[in-house]
């Protein structure tokens, strides 16, 4: 099964954790530092390669249909799939942020936690 590190509104306790349906959590764990960190129209996060930030999330296993009939349907346009490091070196699927997209976005690589921000 793919692994899915989530770091926005799907994670537990958000308003799309629906999307994960009863998908495994591995862990909570963080991205390796070398990220930044998005808020996009204040509405959801993304990631982009490129700083220094190790953003926090959860890492979940999904079965292939679930990724592609569920969760990824329901991820806003600004995002991509893409694939990611993590804090001890091992990849991962996430979704990045949509080379050239134009929306307004916040910097919040300082914080680099969802819901730190949203607090």
């Amino acid at each position: 099964m793919p692994r899915m590190f989530l770091n926005g509104t799907a994670m537990s306790g958000g308003p799309d954790h629906h999307l994960v349906g009863d998908a495994p959590l591995v862990a909570r764990t963080t991205t390796a530092p070398r990220y930044r960190f998005h808020a996009v129209e204040g509405r959801y996060p993304a990631l982009e390669d490129g700083g220094t930030a190790a953003v926090a999330g959860e890492l979940y296993e999904l079965s292939y249909a679930q990724l592609r009939e569920v969760l990824l349907p329901g991820e806003p346009d600004g995002l991509e799939l893409g694939v990611i490091e993590l804090a001890d070196g091992s990849g991962s699927l996430a979704m990045i942020l949509r080379p050239g997209h134009t929306a307004s976005r916040t910097d919040i690589s300082d914080i680099a936690d969802w819901r730190e921000y949203r607090s």
